[in-house]
């Protein structure tokens, strides 16, 4: 193991309980509003995709989580 791969493993413990913070205040937004924009953006894809807005959410999470995690193990 090299101090490069150390200090990554640091950061990722680091990082994980905010991203894990973050994800259940966004997977709990049923009730949270976004800006106009993100909000267009959402109900936009939902109808592109046809479903539900906690849906497009949902997906959105399990994308960043998979590329936080791709990330953080490279």
């Amino acid at each position: 193991m090299t101090n490069g791969s150390d200090d990554r493993e640091t950061n990722a413990l680091d990082v994980r309980p905010a991203d894990i913070r973050a994800a259940t205040m966004l997977r709990q937004s049923g009730s949270m509003s976004f800006d106009a924009g993100i909000e267009m953006a959402l109900a936009e894809a939902a109808a592109e995709m046809r479903v539900g807005r906690s849906e497009i959410i949902r997906l959105a999470l399990r994308e960043w989580f998979a590329t936080r995690q791709r990330a953080l193990l490279e």
